[in-house]
Formats: structure tokens, sequence, C-alpha cells
């Protein structure tokens, strides 16, 4: 009994120690990265002290009701709060990233790969640590749903606390705003989770507008009568990001050989992706389509990018190509698989694949990336040669919490410095084998990694940094060594179209590189992921407009780009359209 009468102070003590623990997270990450030491560890306080307040309010109320059984339900709220509050310190401490609702429905499901993360967390040093304060907290969660005796004294306590965190949360916010490009870490997960404006649908009549208005963008159809048909090999590279080539202008050196085969062949020193996760950029280079939330959903899902015939499959097939899809991870997790074979691709190899029996396995069941690209390369030497091919690869061991395979260790530094090193020997043995005597290789970051913006980073790449990754063509192919316009993952499509020797057709928006003259797209698409309801549209040598997704009212936040109504309209025709597809 003596336990159960102290259990909803020792919740109240528990969740203080939880917000403390998420403000240090938040301060180290952000703080640390961007050189703003003590910026974020009291705003974040502040902002979960409103959460604490409820907890200590619905609490007293908990403590006076004269019926037991009705403090059932308003213990439950509480513990239902606990345990949100808690998976969003889980979730940013292995992924630097929000717990968002959208999230949790979309990838919730998928139990198998969110326990190979959670895994590979546990089984650093501080993993049984952690396992240890999972249970207790399991077990104080648990006790304060009993119902228990009244507690005047106890009541007014805990009210008492409630109006000192009312008064600390609005003093901290009124004092200590956030104006910075982490703010949105600072907010608590109530504040991040509300009603999201991007799930507004459209009207008939506007829409239907918005339609005529796409119908006058000139389209660019085009064919490459001398094309030479090469053998095309894709690497999507799991977080690999700008910031960390000193050769796109970071002080960091993570990935030296990357650096090298750059300076030895192509490379971009402006390329974008379009989305924040690797499902972002299996869309963009998958389907060309634009990896965008369509109205009245949370989140997007593959369905909402099926049904394209123009998808890169489908180009490929048409010009006589075969298609494959490497991975060493979960082709099931978020129904990838299916999708890929959906849209086209001949075959589709995941962590499943035989070669792997035996091999140690990490993040999503996959193996290391020394086991998956020396897969690729056996496949690649018993394939039959008389047929063109074009194979994307995405690796996984880079995938956060960013574990060493050397180490096994949590070390960002040597994951990358890992990942560049495998990334080199393939591009070795590739040139061992001749390959590129008739083929290229592309290596790009599927997204900017999922950890805060650093202080040079951000002076150094302004409001775009959320978005630049690397991007190299190595192998038989004539273009510029270094390409100064932007491009993103959506031009890659019609690039390809342009190597394979068939027609295709772009809209303004999009662009085509892998040629002598490379053909920037009019502007660059980023969906961000620190505000799911904005798009960034770049345009120009460093113009950056945000687009508000709401509905009839989607609207500019700033200074619009040129043509501004027609680039909305393309915007908006296209989340409609993904609704039609996922309905098909």
């Amino acid at each position: 009994m003596a336990l159960q009468t102290l259990a909803p102070f020792a919740l109240v003590a528990a969740l203080a120690v939880l917000f403390l623990a998420r403000a240090r997270l938040v301060e180290a990450a952000a703080g640390t990265y961007t050189g703003c030491n003590g910026c974020f560890l009291i705003p974040t306080l502040g902002a979960d002290a409103w959460l604490l307040a409820a907890a200590c309010g619905l609490l007293s109320l908990a403590l006076v009701v004269r019926y037991r059984w009705l403090s059932v339900p308003v213990r439950l709220v509480v513990v239902v709060l606990g345990v949100i509050a808690t998976v969003d310190v889980i979730v940013f401490d292995l992924l630097t990233q929000r717990l968002h609702l959208g999230d949790v429905s979309r990838f919730g499901g998928e139990f198998a790969a969110n326990w190979s993360v959670l895994k590979a967390s546990l089984a650093s040093p501080l993993g049984a640590l952690k396992v240890v304060a999972a249970t207790a907290w399991l077990l104080l969660l648990a006790l304060v749903c009993l119902p228990g005796q009244q507690q005047r004294a106890g009541a007014l306590v805990l009210a008492l606390l409630a109006m000192c965190s009312v008064v600390a949360a609005a003093l901290i916010r009124m004092q200590m705003p956030v104006h910075f490009v982490h703010g949105a870490m600072t907010r608590n997960v109530i504040e991040i989770n509300l009603p999201q404006s991007s799930m507004r649908d459209f009207s008939v009549e506007f829409i239907g507008a918005q339609r005529s208005r796409v119908a006058q963008l000139s389209r660019i159809c085009e064919r490459n009568p001398s094309a030479r048909r090469p053998d095309v090999i894709v690497v999507l590279a799991e977080s690999l990001s700008s910031w960390q080539s000193r050769l796109l202008g970071s002080p960091l050196d993570w990935t030296p050989r990357l650096d090298r085969i750059a300076r030895d062949n192509h490379y971009f020193t402006h390329f974008y992706a379009n989305g924040f996760t690797t499902s972002g950029a299996e869309v963009a280079i998958g389907s060309g389509l634009l990896p965008i939330n369509p109205p009245d959903v949370l989140e997007y899902n593959f369905r909402h990018f099926s049904n394209e015939p123009d998808a890169l499959p489908g180009v490929a097939r048409s010009a006589g190509y075969q298609s494959q899809f490497f991975t060493p991870g979960d082709t099931g997790f978020l129904g990838v698989g299916d999708w890929l074979r959906e849209i086209g691709f001949d075959e589709v190899h995941g962590s499943d694949d035989a070669y792997y029996d035996g091999h140690e396995r990490w993040q999503f069941h996959s193996v290391e990336d020394s086991v998956f690209y020396a897969r690729f390369l056996q496949w690649l030497a018993a394939r039959d040669a008389g047929q063109p091919f074009v194979s994307v690869l995405l690796n996984v061991s880079s995938h956060p919490p960013f574990i060493n395979p050397h180490s096994h260790r949590i070390d960002p530094e040597g994951s990358f410095r890992y990942v560049d090193e495998q990334v080199g020997q393939l591009y070795d043995a590739l040139r061992e084998q001749g390959f590129f005597e008739h083929g290229i290789l592309v290596v790009m970051g599927d997204h900017r990694t999922m950890t805060p913006l650093r202080a040079e980073e951000y002076a150094h790449f302004g409001e775009r940094a959320y978005a630049r990754v690397p991007m190299i063509v190595a192998g038989s192919i004539d273009m510029p060594a270094v390409i100064e316009e932007p491009f993103q993952q959506t031009d890659l499509l019609p690039s390809l179209a342009w190597q394979f020797g068939v027609e295709h057709c772009r809209s303004p928006y999009a662009g085509s590189f892998l040629r002598p003259d490379p053909q920037p797209p009019a502007l660059i698409v980023h969906a961000r992921g620190d505000d799911r309801n904005r798009i960034d549209i770049y345009h120009g040598e460093d113009g950056v407009s945000a687009f508000q997704l709401d509905g009839d009212d989607s609207r500019w936040l700033d200074k619009p780009p040129p043509d501004a109504d027609r680039v909305a309209a393309w915007i908006n025709v296209q989340r409609a359209d993904a609704v039609k597809r996922a309905k098909r």
C-alpha cells in the first residue's frame, strides 16, 4: 500500500528526470553541433514543463475524487502521456528525430525492423542500464494505474507543483524563445503533433483550376540519337551527406575515398535530396515523382507513387534494359519490395538472399556493406552480358544509430568512414573487371543524415543544408568533370532516359545531367523533415521559398519563387494525383 501511495509522486519525479534527459539530449545534439552551447537546454525544459504541469494537475485530481474507480481513467491519461514522452526520448536517442504520429502510423507496424535498430543501441556499453531503467519505468507506470486512497495533502502538493510548472514554462517561453533552425527540437511531443495543415484536402473547384494552370506548362521531350547505352549501377548511400565531405566544403574528412573517386571522374557541387528519408529517395529515383505528403493522410506510403508508367523500370524496359534493386536490408519494411516489383523492377534482392546466410546481422536484419557488395559482384559476374542493365544498390551500414561494423560501437565517424571504404572497394573491383569501359557508376546520398545541422554546415550551405548530399558519376560517359549547376534526385530518371536512348518528356522543373550539356531544372524541391507541412523550393543562386501545405489555402510563407502561381499549382496537382494513384 505504501508503494501505491507514493507511486504518483514517484511518477512525477520520473517524468522530471525523463524531461531532463530529453533536454540534455537536445542540448548535446543541437547545442554541440551548432556551437550554440546552452541555447537549447532551458527552452526544452520549459516546453516539457507544460506536460509536467498537466501530469501533476491530473494526478492531483485523481487523489481527491471520492470514488476510487473514477481515478483510474485520469491516471491512465497520465500513464499514456508518460509512454508517449518516453517513446519520444527513445526515438530522439536512436535517430535524432522526434516522435510524429504520422511516423507511428507508417513505421509502427514494422516490428522486426524497429527491433533491429533498437537492438543495435542496446548492444552499446549503456545498453544494460537502458534495459534496467525501462523495466523500472514500466513497473512504475503499471503501479500508477491502480486506484488508491484519497490523499488531500498529497493532492495539494501536486497542485502546487502544477502551478509552479505552468509559471516556469510561461516565463521560459517569454524570455528564451528559440529562433533557430533547430527550434522544433525544443518543443514538447504534444506541440509537434498538433493537427497538420497538410492533411486538408482540396476542393474540386480549386484543384480543377490548378490542373488547368499546370496544363499550360511546356514539356521538354527529347531523345539522344547517339546514346552509348551503358550499363548503369546506382548506389544510394544511406545518410551520406555533403557535410561529411571535405571536397564539398566540410571541415570534416569522413569520405576520402569518395572524394578521390569524384576528383578522378565527375561530381556535383550542388546536389539535393528531395526528401528526408530513404523512402523519399526511393520514390524520387524509382518513380521520378516528388516524395510529398498528399492530403488526407499524416504520411505518404508507397501506394501513393504506384501505377506510374514512366517509372525507372518502365523506361528501362522500353530501352531493352533489365532493372534490379539490391539491398541487404528487409524489403518487407513499409512494403518497399512489393512496391518495387509493382513499378516494374525485374529483380528485387533483400536480406533473405541465401548468400547472406551465416553472416552477422545489423539494422533491418542487414549484413554489413562488405558482404552486400560482394553479393552484387557475384551477381554481376554470373549475369547474361548480352542485355544492358540498370541496378540500384541501397546500403544499410550507415543507418542510425551509426554502428561501426569494425568496432561494433555507435560511432558516426567510423560508420561513414567504413561506408566510404566499402564504396571505394566496390569501385576498385568494377575497374579491375573493366566495367567502366562500357558502364557508369552513380553514387549519391539518399538524404542528409538525421542529425542536427552543425554551425559551420549552416554557415556554408545556408537553409539548403537540409537537403545537400554528394553526387558522383564514374565511368564511360561524356559530361563535365565538375557540375556547378543545381540538380536533384528526381532528375536521375530523365538523365538515364537520355543515356538509354529513349524519348522521354519532362517538365521545366526536372533536369537532365548525364550528358555533355547538363540541363538543370528551373527549381529544386525539398520536403522538410522538421516541418511536415512545409515544402522548400530552391531557385536562383541561393533563393529559398517556403510553401505551406494547407489545402485550398496552400501558400508561400515568404518571398515566392519566379512564376510562383504555376509552381504552387504544380505542387498541388502532384499531391492530388498521389491520392488518385493510391486508390487505383
